[in-house]
């Protein structure tokens, strides 16, 4: 007769569970969290978190978690989307000597519009390239140059989902 391990059921990211902590108490509508950067996970509700490994049990299964874009009528700030609320944008600067491939590659890409290398060298050394910077709660930042923000279908690199856009 052979022994087959029990199924330890698998968390979703970003999925809906009730939990019980240590203490005992019983906490309904949390949501898993894996945190890339630190590489711990928790459950979260509003502003509470709370710690994997003060969780005594969660449920089995779990059910999808609302987009949670508005908190008692008004806009959640964690949320994760493009919005006219938070734009925060950083200025790279690309010469030869610094952040040289980003520079080649724009340089090229002026080139490529019509003007000649000595053109495109002086206003991309000159303009420095703005990236708008995003924070995935629980994944981690990354930066979208800032032209293409508004523009385009954006997709967040950890997830490969569509970011919204409430612009």
């Amino acid at each position: 007769m052979s022994h087959k391990p029990n199924a330890v059921p698998v968390l979703q990211e970003g999925t809906v569970y009730t939990i019980i902590l240590d203490n005992g108490r019983k906490v309904h509508d949390v949501i898993y969290h894996a945190c890339v950067a630190s590489g711990k996970s928790y459950f979260a509700k509003g502003d509470k978190t709370y710690p994997a490994e003060k969780v005594r049990n969660h449920s089995i299964t779990g059910h999808a978690a609302s987009d949670g874009s508005r908190r008692n009528g008004t806009p959640n700030p964690d949320r994760f989307a493009i919005t006219d609320e938070v734009c925060e944008v950083v200025d790279v600067v690309t010469t030869p000597e610094t952040n040289p491939e980003m520079f080649r590659c724009r340089v090229k890409c002026l080139m490529y519009s019509g003007l000649s290398q000595a053109e495109a060298e002086k206003v991309i050394a000159s303009t420095p390239l703005k990236l708008e910077l995003f924070y995935d709660i629980g994944r981690g930042s990354f930066a979208i140059d800032a032209e293409a923000v508004g523009n385009t279908p954006l997709y967040n690199p950890y997830t490969g989902k569509e970011i919204p856009d409430e612009t």
